[in-house]
């Protein structure tokens, strides 16, 4: 299915606006309406190019945003019919919006959706997406703030470790999303959500021109860069920066809202703010391995096409990447 360049307009106004109303709306059956059309739009772009993949993904996309839809519609019919808000009500609402999130332990569909679509689609899944459920998670179930808690750390720190073994940079990049809601949710927990709204927009910012870039050269494993001989060196340098950015590197603009999230969160949990640093550590090595793939393996292959006797290109990544560990560490 090929949709027109006019009806792709519309239904990226539609995305837009149904995700504002979600914002702006107090009434849970319009947050549930609005939600419902942010999703079928968001289907209509999936399918736009009727590839296999992205079908696939549309498929892997719409199942469990159902499921979500449907759990969030039964706990707000509970609520409007009986008119109250007991706990078990509320933690089922709060599995809802996390299925719909797609964060820890409901984050399976999230990296094999990614890994099947384009990069502008990447885009609005990983940031646009994301708003109407973060919203509704912070301002109208408000969970109690042991469970905001549990979810931070859970997401903070599984998010990471399991990207660790990802080499698709889609995967990458869906696994460091789910490690930013967990900082996200910090705010909300610390009663300070005007952070988590600062941190959120600072993401979308250095995400936008990051995944310009990926879809400008089109690179989806860390391997790949050793074959883009003719990508310009600017192009380069501006997504290692990128990638640090949004690794909390300092003095970087992706450290600043988490230095905040850090001085107020030791005020409250200073075993969470642990999880937190060392989740932040972890994804420091993640995007270094990424930042070494494109700038200094292109290079060493060269080098080692041309002469035997100098080492292998994997190894002097993979000593370079070790050293970097420990000093980032240190």
């Amino acid at each position: 299915m090929k949709i027109s360049i006019n009806l792709k307009l519309i239904v990226y106004t539609i995305t837009v606006i149904s995700t504002i109303i979600v914002i702006s709306s107090r009434n849970i059956l319009i947050v549930w309406l609005s939600i419902e059309i942010n999703l079928f739009s968001f289907i209509l772009l999936l399918i736009n190019n009727s590839t296999t993949n992205e079908i696939e993904a549309s498929i892997d996309y719409f199942l469990p945003q159902a499921l979500g839809s449907i759990l969030f519609l039964i706990s707000s019919r509970i609520i409007l019919n009986f008119h109250w808000f007991h706990e078990k009500i509320n933690i089922l609402m709060t599995i809802a919006i996390a299925i719909k999130l797609g964060i820890v332990p409901c984050h399976y569909w999230l990296p094999l959706t990614i890994e099947k679509i384009r990069w502008i689609n990447c885009l609005i899944l990983s940031t646009w997406q994301k708003i109407a459920p973060l919203f509704i998670i912070v301002y109208i179930i408000k969970p109690k703030t042991n469970i905001r808690t549990l979810m931070a750390a859970l997401n903070a720190l599984i998010g990471r470790i399991i990207g660790l073994r990802q080499a698709h940079i889609k995967k990458i990049i869906a696994y460091s999303s789910i490690t930013h809601i967990g900082w996200i949710l910090v705010g909300p927990a610390t009663k300070t959500p005007c952070i988590s709204i600062a941190y959120l927009i600072l993401y979308r910012i250095i995400s936008i021109p990051l995944f310009t870039i990926l879809n400008k050269t089109n690179i989806n494993t860390l391997y790949q860069p050793w074959k883009k001989q003719n990508t310009p060196n600017n192009l380069k340098i501006c997504t290692v920066i990128l990638l640090l950015s949004l690794g909390g590197l300092p003095p970087l603009t992706g450290f600043v809202p988490k230095l905040l999230i850090i001085n107020i969160l030791l005020k409250y949990s200073i075993m969470l703010t642990i999880i937190l640093i060392f989740a932040s550590l972890l994804n420091l090595y993640f995007y270094l391995n990424i930042r070494l793939n494109i700038l200094i393996t292109t290079k060493i292959k060269k080098l080692y096409e041309n002469s035997k006797n100098i080492p292998n290109p994997t190894n002097i990544a993979l000593r370079i990447r070790s050293l970097g560990l420990i000093l980032i560490i240190l």
